[in-house]
C-alpha cells in the first residue's frame, strides 16, 4: 500500500514537472501570451498608473506580476515597481492593475515577469 501511494506521488510530481517545462517563460512566454496597455497618471497629485492585461494564451492564469520601469525624457530609467494583476486571467480575458507613479517618470514601460498557469480554459483557435 505504501509502496502504491509513493509511487503514484513520484509519477504526479513527475508528471506536473514534464507539463510545466512545455510553457514558455519568462519575456519569451510573455511577449507572445500578455498584452499590456496602461494609462500613465494625469497628474502628479493622482499618482497611480492603472491599466490592464489582456491573456491571448489559452490558459487561465493568476498571480501575474508586472515590472514597471519609470523612464524620463531621454528614455533613461529612473525607477522600478513591482505589481500584480487583480485575480485570475481566463484564455482571451483581461483584469486591471494600478501601481503607484515612478518618481521622475514621463514614460513607462510595463512587462509581464512571472505568472502561474491554473489550467487550459479553450482549445486553441486558428488565427
Amino acid at each position: 500500500m505504501i509502496r502504491t501511494l509513493t509511487f503514484a506521488l513520484v509519477l504526479t510530481l513527475v508528471a506536473t514537472a514534464a507539463w510545466g517545462q512545455a510553457t514558455p517563460t519568462g519575456e519569451e512566454g510573455a511577449q507572445h501570451w500578455f498584452r499590456v496597455s496602461w494609462v500613465p497618471p494625469a497628474d502628479s497629485a493622482a499618482a497611480t498608473i492603472k491599466g490592464s492585461i489582456f491573456n491571448d494564451s489559452q490558459y487561465r492564469v493568476t498571480n501575474v506580476r508586472l515590472q514597471i520601469e519609470g523612464l524620463d525624457a531621454d528614455r533613461h530609467l529612473v525607477g522600478r515597481r513591482l505589481a500584480w494583476a487583480i485575480g485570475d486571467i481566463p484564455a482571451a480575458g483581461d483584469t486591471f492593475f494600478a501601481a503607484e507613479a515612478v518618481p521622475g517618470a514621463v514614460n513607462y514601460r510595463i512587462t509581464v515577469v512571472s505568472w502561474d498557469l491554473v489550467s487550459l480554459d479553450r482549445a486553441p483557435q486558428a488565427p
